[in-house]
């Protein structure tokens, strides 16, 4: 019996310069790469919020103009439909959904803070307000759900903290309450999030260390223990400690040459659990990261990839990693190899200027159309 043809699909990229989304097919057969499509957004489209089910994508917009554009998907040909577009105050550095599709969550690096909106307002109406926002969240990076909808984790890069917040819906509204803040290491940077499989452990990847600080987690309660925190890669022992950015003017940061600093980005893991990645923006590398049979983490290597790569994904199979990069005009596909993590480049393509932000839907094929013998009288 021969084993079923992996499924292809799609990879969209947001691209801040340009100002559009450019849609991408993965071939899973071979890991050829092509751009099939490019749907303008806004000036400096960033993070994107993509639903449960792959029907439905959020994109903000980060320039003098704050929007969130929503589009349909659709997962056959990877086209998007714009729904519309709705104008809010915030500048988002991440945006997300819970697991239901009903609320989105976002994080503001600059005004410290983290918001509630309404999925059913942004898709209605021209211009929302939040239902909810928490100020004073130091430089403010990211926000998740939990696989249940109850909890959300916010990173805070700048006071070295993560936190739980339960998500209480009482009728057509939700509020954010505080059930925990936990500390990681002075000087680590937080900055985004992932959780395992099972939801039993959450991963916070260092913006300033590019290592990962490993957390387990109570399902019930979603209170937060620190486990461990990965070792620095060898192949970042030549840069220093990062720093919050932009390094403003006058201050002691900007006599620094940023190309001196380490510059992590985004955090992504494989379906299995096994192995966690970093991007890595001074050096342009993806760091792999090996999960071990007592739930560390240990170095696995690292893959030269797209300049300053700032997003990446791995699809739903495990078995592709794409990247792309803020200074380069390629995405690039990579093959997982299952037993030890490491990347083996497949393909490129040409891309946009600006690429920061990747969603994968899988591609489903055509129902087939079914006809039905004509009735005998």
């Amino acid at each position: 019996m021969s084993a079923p043809t992996p499924a292809s699909f799609f990879a969209i990229v947001s691209n801040a310069a340009d100002g559009d989304l450019a849609v991408f097919r993965v071939d899973a057969s071979t890991g050829r790469i092509e751009c099939i499509a490019r749907h303008p957004a806004g000036e400096a489209v960033m993070p994107m919020a993509l639903s449960a089910d792959g029907s439905v994508l959020h994109a903000a917009t980060r320039a003098a103009k704050r929007t969130i554009v929503t589009y349909s998907v659709d997962s056959r040909t990877g086209g998007l439909t714009r729904l519309r577009t709705t104008s809010i105050a915030s500048s988002l550095a991440y945006l997300s959904l819970t697991p239901s599709g009903a609320w989105l969550l976002g994080a503001s690096y600059g005004e410290h803070s983290v918001s509630l909106y309404r999925a059913v307002d942004v898709h209605a109406h021209a211009h929302v307000e939040p239902v909810q926002v928490i100020d004073g969240i130091e430089h403010a990076h990211s926000i998740v759900a939990s696989a249940d909808g109850r909890f959300a984790y916010v990173a805070s890069l700048g006071s070295d903290t993560v936190s739980c917040y339960a998500i209480v819906e009482r009728a057509a509204d939700a509020r954010l309450e505080l059930v925990q803040t936990v500390r990681v290491e002075p000087g680590f940077g937080p900055r985004h999030l992932r959780f395992s499989p099972d939801g039993e452990t959450l991963y916070v990847s260092s913006e300033f260390r590019a290592t990962v600080a490993v957390f387990a987690r109570d399902a019930e309660t979603g209170t937060l223990t620190a486990r461990s925190i990965a070792p620095r890669a060898p192949a970042l022992a030549h840069l220093h400690d990062g720093r919050a950015r932009p390094l403003a003017a006058g201050s002691a940061g900007a006599q620094v040459d940023p190309s001196t600093l380490v510059w992590a980005a985004d955090i992504q893991l494989t379906p299995d659990g096994r192995f966690v990645f970093v991007a890595e923006r001074t050096t342009s590398r993806l760091i792999g990261y090996r999960v071990t049979d007592h739930g560390t983490l240990e170095y696995a290597g690292y893959t030269d990839t797209e300049t300053q790569p700032r997003g990446f994904r791995i699809d739903s199979g495990g078995r592709f990693l794409i990247a792309c990069g803020e200074q380069s005009t390629h995405v690039a596909v990579y093959a997982i190899d299952a037993g030890s993590g490491a990347l083996a480049m497949l393909s490129r393509c040409e891309g946009g200027r600006g690429a920061n932000w990747i969603e994968i839907i899988p591609q489903t094929q055509p129902t087939p159309c079914t006809t039905s013998a004509e009735p005998t009288h």
